[in-house]
């Protein structure tokens, strides 16, 4: 197995692990569009609780091409992959998830943005969500999170993307 370090700074790393089976499907990658193929590639996700197991990206999955028109196709792409990662697993204090894609860098970047300092738990949510989300972009793009504080009061500045979580209310 290959060792995978976190792409996550500001929270403890957690040990990611991929595999391959070489040919073996170990079940089925699904994505956005109800776009679905057999993969033979997993992540192992260390947690608190335990290992994790996630499908990963089969080698050859269609992308949208590294053009500008492309923009929207990778930042909605994006931003499905972290509503569904978040499914299941959303901080409490967690109030807006925003994603970027960098098309130049091929990097995107995860924001969620938290009205309080996250605990440990929900630090740990995050991890496990950085972890789905590098799995659905595994050989097309480098995943890293910024964690986001939103002032008591004033005005939050926010870096551009797209919504991919709001909390209601």
């Amino acid at each position: 197995m290959v060792q995978v370090t976190s792409c996550s700074p500001c929270f403890a790393p957690s040990v990611k692990d991929w595999f391959e089976t070489g040919g073996n499907s170990i079940g089925t990658f699904r994505f956005r569009g109800g776009r679905q193929a057999p993969t033979t590639r997993g992540l192992i996700h260390e947690t608190p609780l335990g290992r994790r197991f996630i499908m990963a990206r089969p080698s050859g999955f269609p992308a949208p091409p590294w053009q500008r028109d492309a923009w929207y196709d990778w930042h909605a792409d994006l931003a499905w992959s972290a509503r569904r990662a978040l499914s299941g697993q959303t901080p409490r204090r967690l109030m807006l998830m925003l994603v970027a894609m960098d098309l130049r860098r091929r990097a995107a970047t995860l924001y969620p943005v938290f009205d309080a300092h996250p605990t440990q738990d929900e630090q740990d949510q995050i991890n496990a969500m950085e972890a789905e989300v590098t799995a659905d972009f595994v050989d097309c793009a480098e995943i890293t999170t910024r964690p986001l504080l939103a002032p008591g009061k004033g005005k939050l500045h926010l870096p551009q993307g797209m919504v991919a979580y709001r909390r209601r209310g």
